[in-house]
């Protein structure tokens, strides 16, 4: 998972390093594990891509306003992936629940099998098969 932090933090062992992105005109400066710099500028063009459509559409609003409503239509899109996620899961887990009685259903139990050991002295005792 990428970590972004406008300051340094202790608290990360792993090594950081300080990258610069730009977002509708305004550079920031993060500080990100090395293996995510190219991550977290895929993410930060996203943002901006997304916030430059904003723009252009409502050419009036404050750059707040554009950020703001961004940052409100990306949570609503997140929000919707995980619905869809929980939904699939807890599909998944019914019809794994459903199979999981189906296999019981259709396994007989250790007190319903027979007795292997009397199996085999019966078929013992009647001799060889021809």
């Amino acid at each position: 998972m990428t970590t972004l932090s406008p300051l340094p933090s202790m608290a990360d062992p792993e090594p950081t390093k300080s990258i610069r992105v730009r977002i509708l005109g305004r550079e920031y400066a993060l500080r990100v594990r090395e293996d995510d710099e190219a991550h977290t500028r895929r993410i930060a063009s996203s943002v901006d891509a997304r916030m430059r459509q904003f723009k252009d559409n409502h050419p009036d609003q404050a750059e707040l306003t554009t950020a703001v409503m961004t940052a409100l239509t990306l949570a609503e899109e997140l929000y919707l992936q995980r619905e869809e996620h929980e939904d699939g899961t807890t599909a998944l887990n019914e019809e794994l629940a459903r199979l999981s009685k189906q296999l019981e259903e259709a396994t007989p139990a250790p007190d319903d099998a027979p007795d292997a050991d009397a199996q085999a002295a019966g078929d013992a005792a009647d001799g060889p098969t021809p």
